[in-house]
């Protein structure tokens, strides 16, 4: 099972969205572009984390999505 699948509701409407997205699934899940996000979670609006292998200098940026999710509500009319 792929984590789109879930997040498009491909799989099973059952299942419950993944808690961390990754950059693409997130800007898909939310409408907010790429480089808007990378403004959120900077500025600390939204939670975000960097996983590195051991001595690696890249990573994979996951946003949270439960944060993500209040941050869209606060703006909500």
């Amino acid at each position: 099972m792929k984590s789109t699948e879930i997040l498009e509701g491909t799989y099973c409407s059952s299942m419950l969205a993944p808690r961390w997205l990754r950059i693409p699934h997130a800007v898909a899940y939310s409408g907010i572009s790429r480089s808007k996000l990378y403004e959120l979670f900077t500025d600390g609006q939204i939670k975000a984390v960097s996983v590195q292998g051991k001595g690696s200098r890249k990573g994979i940026r996951l946003i949270d999505r439960i944060s993500l999710d209040e941050f869209l509500e606060r703006r909500a009319d």
